[in-house]
């Protein structure tokens, strides 16, 4: 059998990686003639993936998920293992997980890493989606699949318990602890730390938490738990063994570390309290969790369905004194430990003392964790998960009904494309300096006498933030901190709007004021706080977006009004404050009353002009809509957009877009004498047709969005490339008889939002045939 799991995985530090890979190497050893495939998420391309890594997907690029499971196909597999947990997978609540679960046509089986009491709207449905998918539904506990069943996720015939698993050698430690009174020091346990502190740690009474650290696990509980230990043990202590979590690190970096070692200062506790920085290979965690007396886990949050630093402690024979979140109960509950309340030092502290104090219950304490532990080993959990995946072959794939259901979440497909265009930045980095991105070139030679302004600034924060995404190199991270130093300068205090141009000698060639400027920059900030960055980019982002409410309250251009609502509809639910959630409404309101009162037979529009970026309007009513859960707003949004592709041609062989001469609700529409066609116009339908895509899942959609993309490849009435695939560049207009030679940044940076919004979709957009 051929299995392909679907994961994290080393070297990225993940709990969830550690779990697959050592559940490959027990389904493999469980059945030789078994291949396990793995299918690795990452945050950025490591290089050299290790070998049974056959595909990468880069977590916030959804056209790899679906490029995945064309990968999976190709290697005859016969079942898919995805590993679920919402934070691994790319989109809000991990939806772009959908575009890899809908293009399968293995048989899957899931297994469901956390289930929330409460999720969100956004989780329930990602998560009841994926499991609609799955022939079978793995859970590590019986409240697991209690909980999956009452939030009717999954049918109970589907649901399978099988248990997390541990290192043999663990086992082997807890029956080695049960037979001999020695047991390794703690100085061997932890390895490398100063010889001195080895002295201190010898024949000591041990308390120890392992694993990567973040708040949630509530050290700081432990830590204010130990004076009344080390009162009555003065010999205490207290091993907390692991690194920051990465993704911690990148937001917060080692501030919660730092936090409590300054606890430990404070409370006296230096000689009683030792942290080691650095992961722990499975042969360390034995000689750790073999020295320790009492393993602790003061996790703040009820929800956690599995843990698998609890699972290695119980698995190595440690009793435990734990918070009563869902697993923990279900592990201890026999008798393999203490459970206390959240957030309580002085109830960790009795529970604590009530073993160490009486040597008989924590021996029957070790002894229980001893029983449980033997089912846990890792070559019974891989026996288990082998049978549920040869039974979920028997089964067969589930048929894909459920897009009905929820049809925002439906999947990419292949529309037809063969190959897929890749983004060069040559161009734009020639466009960039250290102060913004040059408004036009002579040709590709920037005009550094054209200056700059806010609203190609805004474009490029956009597309450095899609751009970012994968890369190992700082060039496009050093890009949107540029641009965002940029709004901030041309923001003004006082409310009065933002400056739009600048001249090569960084002098401001305006005064603040409303316009669409302000809304594009409002859409860029969205975009860079949707992307969870770095707290350091974030909360300046955010706080900027706040400053510019005011401003937002008074806008009443159409485009600026749309503008802002891309960007507040981008961050996930609950990211931005109320005022700016008011904000949306009111701005999708003001769109749709324009609609209303002007929208009439022959003419769904908003206006009785088609000027420039005219797809925007109709997006922004998506997407505002989608975010608002207002099915109106989405009805408008579609309609307005169907007749504006009907005025582009969208449909027919070939794209006309409307001209920069525009064209008027009171005159006949015209082709010839228009004006050129613009790549921002080209862009926004683009864009447009992929959020009605991924709002509707209605696939017209998707060939829409690729067809007005192919409009940049030649799809146009001179039937030439207006992406200059020498340079990287965009050509600023087509003409009637040619194409204009400069290739500015407003035109630049409108092929790359086009073609990242493709990228992010699953769509792709096929090359031109010779």
């Amino acid at each position: 059998m051929r299995v392909a799991v679907v994961s994290t995985y080393p070297p990225r530090p993940c709990g969830i990686g550690t779990f697959t890979s050592d559940l490959r190497g027990a389904l493999l050893e469980s059945d030789a003639s078994t291949a396990v495939d793995v299918v690795a998420l990452v945050r950025e391309h490591s290089p050299g993936p290790a070998p049974d890594v056959v595909q990468v997907i880069r977590q916030d690029v959804r056209g790899d998920y679906a490029e995945a499971a064309r990968t999976v196909a190709s290697r005859g597999t016969e079942v898919v293992l995805l590993e679920h947990e919402y934070g691994i997978f790319g989109g809000e609540a991990g939806a772009f997980v959908l575009s890899l679960v809908r293009e399968l046509r293995q048989p899957l089986v899931v297994t469901l890493h956390t289930v929330l009491s409460s999720p969100s709207v956004a989780q329930a449905e990602t998560v009841r989606a994926v499991c609609e998918r799955a022939s079978l539904v793995m859970v590590f506990t019986e409240t697991a699949r209690r909980m999956v069943v009452e939030a009717r996720l999954v049918s109970p015939e589907r649901v399978r318990v099988v248990p997390h698993g541990a290192p043999t050698v663990l086992t082997g430690q807890a029956s080695a602890a049960a037979t001999t009174a020695a047991r390794p020091s703690a100085a061997d346990a932890v390895g490398p730390v100063p010889s001195a502190a080895l002295e201190q740690m010898a024949g000591r009474t041990v308390l120890s938490t392992f694993g990567l650290i973040s708040s949630g696990k509530g050290i700081e509980v432990a830590i204010r738990s130990l004076p009344a230990v080390v009162a009555r043990y003065p010999d205490a202590l207290y091993l907390v063994a692991g690194q920051t979590h990465p993704e911690v690190v990148k937001t917060e970096g080692e501030n919660y570390r730092l936090s409590l070692e300054r606890l430990v200062a404070d409370l006296g506790l230096r000689d009683h309290v030792h942290f080691v920085d650095r992961f722990f290979t499975d042969a360390e965690l034995a000689r750790l969790l073999g020295s320790t007396d009492v393993y602790l886990t003061p996790y703040r949050s009820r929800e956690q369905i599995v843990s698998g630093a609890l699972t290695f402690a119980v698995a190595a024979g440690c009793a435990v004194v734990s918070t009563p979140y869902y697993y923990a109960e279900d592990l201890l509950a026999s008798g393999a430990g203490r459970l206390v309340p959240f957030d309580d030092p002085a109830a960790f502290s009795d529970a604590v003392l009530s073993l160490l104090d009486d040597p008989p219950a924590l021996a029957a304490a070790r002894e229980e964790a001893r029983r449980v532990g033997r089912g846990l080993s890792w070559p019974a959990v891989g026996a288990q998960t082998l049978a549920v995946l040869a039974e979920a072959v028997r089964l067969g794939p589930v048929e894909d009904d459920a897009t009905a259901r929820h049809p925002h979440l439906a999947p990419s497909t292949a529309f037809g494309a063969t190959s897929s265009l890749k983004l060069r930045p040559n161009h734009l980095l020639t466009l960039v300096d250290d102060v913004g991105v040059v408004q036009h070139a002579d040709g590709v030679v920037p005009r550094r006498d054209s200056g700059y302004c806010t609203d190609d600034v805004a474009r490029l924060v956009v597309v450095s933030v899609g751009m970012d995404r994968g890369r190992t190199d700082t060039v496009f991270s050093r890009m949107l901190t540029l641009g965002l130093s940029f709004l901030r300068h041309a923001s003004d205090p006082a409310g009065a709007g933002m400056r739009n141009f600048m001249g090569y000698d960084r002098r401001w060639l305006d005064d603040p004021h409303d316009g669409d400027h302000v809304g594009r920059a409002v859409w860029a900030l969205g975009e860079v706080v949707a992307d969870l960055p770095p707290r350091a980019v974030a909360v300046p982002s955010l706080r900027l977006l706040e400053d510019l409410s005011v401003v937002l309250e008074r806008m009443r251009s159409p485009r600026g009004v749309a503008y802002a609502m891309l960007g507040l509809s981008r961050p996930a639910e609950g990211t931005l404050p109320e005022p700016l959630v008011k904000l949306m409404r009111s701005g999708a309101d003001h769109l749709a009353a324009l609609y209303a009162a002007t929208s009439r037979d022959g003419w769904h529009w908003f206006e009785d002009v088609l000027s420039y970026d005219n797809a925007r309007l109709p997006q922004a009513l998506l997407a505002a809509g989608h975010r608002l859960r207002d099915d109106e707003l989405v009805r408008h949004g579609l309609e307005a957009l169907d007749w504006y592709a009907e005025q582009c041609t969208l449909d027919t062989r070939v794209v006309r877009l409307v001209g920069n001469g525009w064209r008027r609700s009171d005159q006949p529409p015209r082709r010839r004498g228009e004006g050129d066609e613009q790549p921002v116009d080209a862009a926004a339908l683009v864009e447009a047709n992929v959020e009605a895509y991924l709002v509707s899942g209605d696939e017209r959609y998707g060939h829409r969005a690729v067809r007005a993309f192919e409009w940049f490849l030649g799809r146009n009435h001179l039937g030439l490339p207006v992406y200059d695939f020498a340079t990287g560049g965009c050509h600023d207009g087509l003409g009637e008889e040619a194409l204009n030679d400069n290739e500015g940044a407003e035109s630049t940076l409108a092929f790359m939002q086009a073609l990242l919004a493709l990228d992010r979709a699953g769509l792709q957009a096929s090359l031109p045939r010779p």
